[in-house]
């Protein structure tokens, strides 16, 4: 979940969002899954343990659009999982929340992307949190006009 889950959750995310933009069925509803996440292999930054992680990911997408052809979709998930660290056999839980918001109009959109992992120790091992955000504005012509990033890993 840290860096290669994170990159599988951003991956799913457009795909999903993708999969529903081409859905013109999709539009002014909300769609709801529940997935099973089986052996997830993660790494806590802060001690360098492997953990293996199980659990479920909620995902909520709403797709409206406006009669002059504006498009705003909104991304929740939740990831809860539960797991052991393989050298210390110490118990963790993790839970991490995304949220995306885009606005479109044909080429021109904005988004923004937020998520926060916390992998919690039920031990004496570190527990580590990691945020990242992302806040990009593309014009009508598909250049970037904006583009602010934040990466944050704290251990406790």
């Amino acid at each position: 979940m840290v860096r290669n889950s994170k990159r599988a959750v951003v991956a799913i995310i457009f795909i999903l969002m993708s999969i529903a933009f081409c859905s013109s069925g999709s539009f002014g509803q909300t769609i709801v899954t529940d997935t099973p996440v089986t052996n997830q292999t993660d790494t806590n930054s802060c001690n360098g343990e492997q953990v293996v992680l199980n659990g479920t990911l909620h995902q909520e997408m709403t797709f409206t659009t406006t009669p002059s052809g504006n498009t705003h979709a909104s991304f929740n998930a939740t990831i809860q999982l539960m797991g052991y660290g393989q050298v210390t056999g110490v118990y963790y839980v993790a839970k991490e929340n995304v949220h995306n918001e885009t606005n479109t109009k044909g080429l021109a959109q904005e988004q923004s992307f937020g998520t926060k992992l916390k992998l919690v120790s039920q031990g004496s091992s570190p527990d580590m949190v990691d945020r990242a955000t992302l806040h990009v504005v593309i014009d009508k012509n598909g250049v970037p006009k904006s583009e602010i990033s934040k990466h944050q890993i704290s251990c406790k």
